[in-house]
């Protein structure tokens, strides 16, 4: 099978909604990790999609959230979904790799993720708590992958959601 990849694209927006509800759950929201993405959107130009045809089948999104009393900023992983009758041809392997090459371009340096460790590891993902980094709420599932070398002592602390960007009400 082939499949295609690429950008989210505004129009989406329901088939993404139909498939994250298929793979979490429509109770998904009350989960840990939404917390931390209701008062800010996804990072734009991280996220991807896949597709099989017309068909939207992969979804992969980033957040930015801090972590520690210094405001390390960092990305939030997630969520990744992939079309239940397609898992195991590789799709959500291809959307982590490609857009986890896309973060470290950009210059990101930190991504945390709340996931399977088994199935995280393969990426470089390791226990969160093994570089003192927590998040409420998700002691054993919080991953952390370093794109670039990690910074010793930097990086620590709770994982906290961003503030929301003020608007300037000022300019028009």
């Amino acid at each position: 099978m082939l499949y295609e990849f690429s950008s989210p694209l505004p129009h989406q927006h329901g088939a993404i909604e139909a498939l994250l509800d298929t793979s979490f759950g429509v109770d998904r929201l009350g989960k840990t990790s939404y917390r931390f993405r209701q008062a800010v959107g996804p990072i734009a130009q991280l996220g991807m999609v896949a597709h099989h045809g017309a068909r939207l089948v992969g979804i992969i999104a980033y957040w930015p959230v801090e972590i520690g009393e210094q405001a390390v900023p960092a990305l939030l992983m997630g969520p990744l979904a992939v079309e239940p009758s397609l898992r195991g041809h590789g799709i959500g392997v291809t959307l982590i790799r490609r857009t986890l090459a896309k973060a470290a371009r950009a210059g990101h340096r930190t991504v945390v993720l709340v996931g399977d460790a088994d199935y995280y590891a393969r990426f470089g993902f390791v226990a969160a708590a093994s570089r003192a980094i927590r998040m409420p709420g998700e002691a054993d599932r919080l991953m952390v992958k370093f794109l670039a070398p990690e910074p010793r002592g930097l990086v620590e602390g709770t994982v906290r959601a961003c503030k929301p960007a003020r608007r300037n009400v000022d300019a028009a």
